[in-house]
């Protein structure tokens, strides 16, 4: 399980420049990042090597920001892989709310970010079908 923060911004040009500016400045590295924009606005989800450390100094300079569990899951990097891994969520009536992943090395593996709500269930699941899941140490380490 690792934790993934999302930030609420403005669909600005600089915006996002801020908020890696000020996680740069605190020392904080990014290991993961997306962003979805929904016209004036979009959120912004990271993981970093220190969360707790990020959301303060995110929310000190004023940025409504929030944490969530996530479970990161390494699979094979090969057609079918994801499919496979979602539907062993999916048969299980597991719903993924947010997705995102990226390629560790080619023909290698894959790196897939699930934010699951019933996450202490997706992780039993998960690790019981002999899937690998990063440790904490491991995600704000890669």
């Amino acid at each position: 399980m690792g934790v993934q923060l999302s930030v609420f911004l403005e669909n600005k040009p600089g915006k996002l420049e801020a908020i890696t500016k000020i996680l740069s400045e605190a020392g904080i590295n990014i290991r993961g990042i997306t962003m979805a924009s929904e016209g004036e606005f979009g959120v912004l989800k990271v993981l970093v090597n220190n969360p707790g450390k990020a959301h303060k100094v995110l929310k000190k300079e004023h940025f409504t920001v929030s944490e969530r569990n996530v479970v990161v899951a390494i699979v094979d990097d090969h057609p079918g892989t994801l499919h496979d891994l979602l539907l062993t969520l999916s048969s299980r009536n597991i719903n993924i709310e947010d997705c995102y992943g990226i390629v560790l090395e080619e023909g290698g593996k894959a790196a897939i970010v699930l934010d699951i709500e019933a996450y202490p269930e997706a992780e039993k699941v998960l690790v019981q079908e002999g899937i690998r899941l990063l440790s904490d140490s491991e995600l704000y380490s890669l």
